[in-house]
Protein backbone atom coordinates (compact mmCIF):
# COMPACT_ATOMS: atom_id res chain seq x y z
CA UNK A 1 0.00 0.00 0.00
CA UNK A 2 1.53 3.28 -1.03
CA UNK A 3 1.93 5.89 1.69
CA UNK A 4 -0.24 8.97 1.28
CA UNK A 5 1.52 11.38 -1.06
CA UNK A 6 2.57 14.89 -0.04
CA UNK A 7 2.40 18.17 -1.93
CA UNK A 8 4.33 21.27 -0.89
CA UNK A 9 2.33 24.44 -0.38
CA UNK A 10 2.48 26.61 3.77
CA UNK A 11 -0.38 24.49 10.18
CA UNK A 12 -3.41 25.63 13.07
CA UNK A 13 -3.38 28.58 15.27
CA UNK A 14 -1.99 27.80 18.66
CA UNK A 15 -5.06 28.15 20.75
CA UNK A 16 -5.30 31.66 22.02
CA UNK A 17 -5.56 31.82 25.78
CA UNK A 18 -7.92 34.72 26.21
CA UNK A 19 -8.39 36.69 29.40
CA UNK A 20 -10.94 39.45 29.32
CA UNK A 21 -9.58 41.83 31.93
CA UNK A 22 -11.95 44.78 31.72
CA UNK A 23 -14.38 46.78 29.65
CA UNK A 24 -14.87 50.43 30.34
CA UNK A 25 -16.37 53.51 28.76
CA UNK A 26 -14.33 56.65 28.15
CA UNK A 27 -14.58 59.74 25.99
CA UNK A 28 -13.19 60.09 22.50
CA UNK A 29 -11.52 63.54 22.29
CA UNK A 30 -11.88 64.25 18.61
CA UNK A 31 -15.64 64.32 18.03
CA UNK A 32 -18.13 67.13 18.57
CA UNK A 33 -19.70 68.19 15.30
CA UNK A 34 -23.26 67.29 14.36
CA UNK A 35 -23.82 64.54 11.83
CA UNK A 36 -26.63 63.92 9.37
CA UNK A 37 -29.35 61.33 9.03
CA UNK A 38 -28.48 57.77 10.01
CA UNK A 39 -27.99 55.23 12.79
CA UNK A 40 -26.12 56.43 15.91
CA UNK A 41 -24.98 54.45 18.90
CA UNK A 42 -25.62 55.33 22.57
CA UNK A 43 -28.28 57.91 21.68
CA UNK A 44 -31.77 58.33 23.11
CA UNK A 45 -34.95 57.71 21.15
CA UNK A 46 -38.40 56.21 21.73
CA UNK A 47 -37.66 52.84 20.09
CA UNK A 48 -33.92 52.08 20.14
CA UNK A 49 -32.57 48.95 18.48
CA UNK A 50 -30.42 46.82 20.78
CA UNK A 51 -27.24 45.86 18.96
CA UNK A 52 -24.81 43.12 19.97
CA UNK A 53 -21.08 43.74 19.54
CA UNK A 54 -18.77 40.74 19.87
CA UNK A 55 -15.09 40.01 19.35
CA UNK A 56 -13.98 36.43 18.68
CA UNK A 57 -10.58 34.77 18.80
CA UNK A 58 -10.34 31.48 16.93
CA UNK A 59 -14.12 31.20 17.03
CA UNK A 60 -14.36 31.70 20.82
CA UNK A 61 -15.99 34.85 22.20
CA UNK A 62 -13.41 37.18 23.79
CA UNK A 63 -15.77 40.08 24.44
CA UNK A 64 -19.50 40.69 24.15
CA UNK A 65 -21.66 43.67 24.96
CA UNK A 66 -24.81 45.41 23.75
CA UNK A 67 -25.49 49.02 22.88
CA UNK A 68 -28.57 51.02 21.87
CA UNK A 69 -28.78 52.38 18.31
CA UNK A 70 -31.22 55.02 17.15
CA UNK A 71 -32.12 56.25 13.70
CA UNK A 72 -31.90 60.07 13.90
CA UNK A 73 -32.19 62.88 11.41
CA UNK A 74 -29.35 64.75 13.08
CA UNK A 75 -27.26 64.34 16.22
CA UNK A 76 -23.87 65.24 17.64
CA UNK A 77 -21.14 62.65 17.72
CA UNK A 78 -21.30 60.40 20.75
CA UNK A 79 -17.89 60.42 22.40
CA UNK A 80 -18.15 57.07 24.16
CA UNK A 81 -15.32 54.58 23.64
CA UNK A 82 -15.55 50.87 24.46
CA UNK A 83 -12.32 49.23 25.50
CA UNK A 84 -11.56 45.59 26.13
CA UNK A 85 -8.34 43.76 26.94
CA UNK A 86 -7.32 40.35 25.63
CA UNK A 87 -4.18 38.26 25.95
CA UNK A 88 -3.35 35.94 23.02
CA UNK A 89 -1.52 32.77 24.00
CA UNK A 90 0.66 32.95 20.87
CA UNK A 91 2.59 35.44 18.80
CA UNK A 92 0.36 37.56 16.57
CA UNK A 93 1.47 39.16 13.33
CA UNK A 94 0.15 42.64 12.46
CA UNK A 95 1.10 43.39 8.83
CA UNK A 96 -0.24 46.98 8.85
CA UNK A 97 0.92 48.46 12.14
CA UNK A 98 1.50 52.22 12.09
CA UNK A 99 3.01 55.07 14.07
CA UNK A 100 3.25 58.84 13.56
CA UNK A 101 6.76 60.27 13.37
CA UNK A 102 7.81 63.71 12.16
CA UNK A 103 4.36 64.46 10.79
CA UNK A 104 4.10 61.27 8.74
CA UNK A 105 2.31 57.99 9.31
CA UNK A 106 4.81 55.16 9.03
CA UNK A 107 3.54 51.66 8.33
CA UNK A 108 5.40 48.48 9.14
CA UNK A 109 4.92 44.82 10.03
CA UNK A 110 4.86 44.08 13.76
CA UNK A 111 4.63 40.94 15.88
CA UNK A 112 3.40 40.78 19.45
CA UNK A 113 4.65 37.93 21.62
CA UNK A 114 2.55 35.28 23.30
CA UNK A 115 1.11 36.52 26.58
CA UNK A 116 1.22 40.20 25.61
CA UNK A 117 -1.96 41.96 26.70
CA UNK A 118 -3.57 43.99 23.92
CA UNK A 119 -6.21 46.70 24.07
CA UNK A 120 -9.00 47.24 21.55
CA UNK A 121 -10.79 50.59 21.39
CA UNK A 122 -14.10 50.92 19.54
CA UNK A 123 -15.76 54.27 18.90
CA UNK A 124 -18.32 55.94 16.65
CA UNK A 125 -16.65 57.00 13.40
CA UNK A 126 -19.57 57.68 11.08
CA UNK A 127 -23.12 56.84 10.15
CA UNK A 128 -25.34 55.92 7.24
CA UNK A 129 -28.94 54.87 6.70
CA UNK A 130 -28.21 51.16 7.19
CA UNK A 131 -26.14 51.26 10.39
CA UNK A 132 -23.38 52.82 12.47
CA UNK A 133 -19.78 53.00 11.29
CA UNK A 134 -17.50 51.97 14.15
CA UNK A 135 -13.81 52.83 14.28
CA UNK A 136 -11.42 50.24 15.72
CA UNK A 137 -7.88 50.69 17.04
CA UNK A 138 -5.78 47.96 18.64
CA UNK A 139 -2.64 48.74 20.60
CA UNK A 140 -0.76 47.84 23.76
CA UNK A 141 -1.80 50.81 25.93
CA UNK A 142 -5.12 51.84 27.48
CA UNK A 143 -5.10 55.17 25.67
CA UNK A 144 -3.61 55.32 22.18
CA UNK A 145 -2.04 58.67 21.24
CA UNK A 146 -0.67 59.65 17.81
CA UNK A 147 2.84 58.84 19.05
CA UNK A 148 1.92 55.28 20.07
CA UNK A 149 2.15 52.28 17.80
CA UNK A 150 -1.24 51.17 16.49
CA UNK A 151 -1.22 47.49 15.59
CA UNK A 152 -4.48 47.65 13.63
CA UNK A 153 -6.74 50.52 12.69
CA UNK A 154 -9.86 50.37 10.54
CA UNK A 155 -13.62 50.53 10.44
CA UNK A 156 -16.55 48.17 10.88
CA UNK A 157 -19.79 48.96 9.05
CA UNK A 158 -22.50 47.71 11.39
CA UNK A 159 -25.99 47.01 10.08
CA UNK A 160 -29.12 47.62 12.14
CA UNK A 161 -30.88 44.71 10.43
CA UNK A 162 -28.22 42.07 9.73
CA UNK A 163 -25.05 40.41 11.02
CA UNK A 164 -21.79 41.94 9.80
CA UNK A 165 -18.35 40.36 10.36
CA UNK A 166 -14.99 42.10 9.93
CA UNK A 167 -11.83 39.96 10.06
CA UNK A 168 -9.04 42.10 11.54
CA UNK A 169 -6.24 39.53 11.29
CA UNK A 170 -6.60 35.77 10.81
CA UNK A 171 -8.42 34.36 13.84
CA UNK A 172 -9.56 37.73 15.23
CA UNK A 173 -12.97 38.98 14.08
CA UNK A 174 -15.41 41.67 15.15
CA UNK A 175 -19.10 41.18 14.50
CA UNK A 176 -22.30 43.10 15.15
CA UNK A 177 -25.96 42.16 14.80
CA UNK A 178 -29.32 43.24 16.20
CA UNK A 179 -30.32 41.34 19.33
CA UNK A 180 -32.43 38.33 18.35
CA UNK A 181 -31.06 38.25 14.81
CA UNK A 182 -31.41 34.93 12.97
CA UNK A 183 -29.89 34.07 9.59
CA UNK A 184 -32.22 33.74 6.64
CA UNK A 185 -32.76 30.09 5.60
CA UNK A 186 -30.57 29.33 2.59
CA UNK A 187 -29.31 26.25 0.80
CA UNK A 188 -27.05 24.00 2.87
CA UNK A 189 -23.98 24.85 0.84
CA UNK A 190 -24.39 28.52 1.81
CA UNK A 191 -25.30 28.11 5.46
CA UNK A 192 -22.96 25.40 6.75
CA UNK A 193 -19.34 25.74 5.72
CA UNK A 194 -17.94 23.94 8.78
CA UNK A 195 -18.55 20.24 8.10
CA UNK A 196 -19.31 17.96 11.07
CA UNK A 197 -17.00 15.01 11.76
CA UNK A 198 -17.99 11.66 10.31
CA UNK A 199 -18.25 8.50 12.40
CA UNK A 200 -14.73 7.45 13.38
CA UNK A 201 -13.55 10.67 11.69
CA UNK A 202 -10.20 9.98 9.95
CA UNK A 203 -9.02 13.60 10.31
CA UNK A 204 -9.32 13.37 14.09
CA UNK A 205 -7.35 10.13 13.92
CA UNK A 206 -4.73 11.98 11.87
CA UNK A 207 -4.61 14.72 14.50
CA UNK A 208 -3.93 12.16 17.25
CA UNK A 209 -1.25 10.37 15.21
CA UNK A 210 -3.47 7.28 15.09
CA UNK A 211 -3.95 5.02 12.03
CA UNK A 212 -6.65 6.50 9.76
CA UNK A 213 -7.31 3.37 7.74
CA UNK A 214 -10.19 3.46 5.28
CA UNK A 215 -12.34 0.44 4.53
CA UNK A 216 -10.85 -2.31 2.36
CA UNK A 217 -7.30 -0.98 2.81
CA UNK A 218 -4.30 -3.22 3.34
CA UNK A 219 -0.93 -2.47 4.90
CA UNK A 220 0.52 -1.90 8.35
CA UNK A 221 -0.96 0.59 10.80
CA UNK A 222 2.09 2.81 10.44
CA UNK A 223 1.23 3.32 6.77
CA UNK A 224 -1.89 5.22 7.85
CA UNK A 225 -0.39 7.52 10.52
CA UNK A 226 -0.33 10.40 8.08
CA UNK A 227 1.13 13.20 10.21
CA UNK A 228 4.18 11.16 11.16
CA UNK A 229 5.84 12.23 7.90
CA UNK A 230 5.36 15.97 8.57
CA UNK A 231 7.92 16.43 11.37
CA UNK A 232 10.10 18.52 9.06
CA UNK A 233 7.34 21.15 9.13
CA UNK A 234 7.19 21.18 12.92
CA UNK A 235 4.06 19.04 13.18
CA UNK A 236 4.28 17.06 16.42
CA UNK A 237 1.99 14.96 18.57
CA UNK A 238 0.11 17.24 21.01
CA UNK A 239 -2.08 16.61 24.09
CA UNK A 240 -5.72 15.82 23.39
CA UNK A 241 -6.84 19.17 24.82
CA UNK A 242 -4.73 20.92 22.16
CA UNK A 243 -6.88 19.40 19.40
CA UNK A 244 -10.13 21.17 18.53
CA UNK A 245 -12.68 21.32 15.73
CA UNK A 246 -13.02 24.79 14.20
CA UNK A 247 -16.65 25.92 14.01
CA UNK A 248 -16.24 29.52 12.85
CA UNK A 249 -18.30 29.75 9.65
CA UNK A 250 -16.29 32.69 8.28
CA UNK A 251 -13.04 30.74 8.61
CA UNK A 252 -14.49 27.56 7.08
CA UNK A 253 -15.98 29.50 4.16
CA UNK A 254 -12.68 31.27 3.43
CA UNK A 255 -10.64 28.05 3.53
CA UNK A 256 -13.21 26.16 1.41
CA UNK A 257 -12.96 28.82 -1.28
CA UNK A 258 -9.16 28.80 -1.15
CA UNK A 259 -9.33 25.03 -1.47
CA UNK A 260 -11.46 25.37 -4.61
CA UNK A 261 -14.51 23.75 -3.03
CA UNK A 262 -18.05 25.04 -2.95
CA UNK A 263 -18.86 22.67 -0.11
CA UNK A 264 -18.26 22.41 3.64
CA UNK A 265 -14.78 21.66 4.99
CA UNK A 266 -13.78 19.98 8.24
CA UNK A 267 -11.03 22.00 9.93
CA UNK A 268 -9.18 20.77 13.01
CA UNK A 269 -6.61 22.61 15.08
CA UNK A 270 -3.59 20.53 16.14
CA UNK A 271 -1.45 22.62 18.46
CA UNK A 272 -0.33 25.55 16.31
CA UNK A 273 -1.38 24.01 12.98
CA UNK A 274 -4.66 23.65 11.12
CA UNK A 275 -5.77 20.61 9.08
CA UNK A 276 -8.46 21.28 6.45
CA UNK A 277 -10.12 18.17 4.99
CA UNK A 278 -12.36 18.01 1.91
CA UNK A 279 -13.81 14.80 3.43
CA UNK A 280 -13.20 12.77 0.32
CA UNK A 281 -13.36 8.99 0.67
CA UNK A 282 -10.33 7.16 2.09
CA UNK A 283 -11.91 3.77 1.37
CA UNK A 284 -10.54 1.31 -1.16
CA UNK A 285 -10.10 0.43 -3.88
CA UNK A 286 -9.94 4.03 -5.21
CA UNK A 287 -9.42 6.53 -2.37
CA UNK A 288 -9.72 10.19 -3.32
CA UNK A 289 -9.07 12.74 -0.60
CA UNK A 290 -6.83 15.66 0.33
CA UNK A 291 -5.92 17.46 3.55
CA UNK A 292 -4.29 20.91 3.52
CA UNK A 293 -1.96 21.84 6.38
CA UNK A 294 -1.82 25.51 7.45
CA UNK A 295 0.42 27.26 9.96
CA UNK A 296 -0.96 29.46 12.74
CA UNK A 297 -1.16 32.43 10.35
CA UNK A 298 -3.16 30.40 7.81
CA UNK A 299 -0.25 30.06 5.40
CA UNK A 300 -0.47 26.84 3.44
CA UNK A 301 2.50 24.58 4.25
CA UNK A 302 1.75 21.30 2.54
CA UNK A 303 -1.06 18.99 1.56
CA UNK A 304 -1.34 15.22 1.79
CA UNK A 305 -3.81 12.73 0.41
CA UNK A 306 -4.45 10.10 -2.23
CA UNK A 307 -5.92 9.95 -5.70
CA UNK A 308 -5.78 12.37 -8.60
Amino acid sequence: MARARLRMVGGMFRRWSVLLVTMLAAFHPAVASAQGRGWRWFQSCSTPTTMVLEARLDGASAFRTTFPACFLDKASWNTKVLRFHFTPGRAVEWPNASVWRDGDERRFAATTSAGRTLVAQIYEQGTNTSGSILGIAIGTKDSVTPLDTVLWRGAHNASASDQVLTELVPGLVLLTYPLGWQPQPLARVDTTWCAPPRPNEPLLLDAQFLPARGKNRTGTDSDFVNLASLSAFGVRRVPRDSIAIIRDEAVCRRIARQHGNNKPMLIVRVGSFYLADDQGSRDGPSPLWEVAVYDRNWRLLISYGEGQ
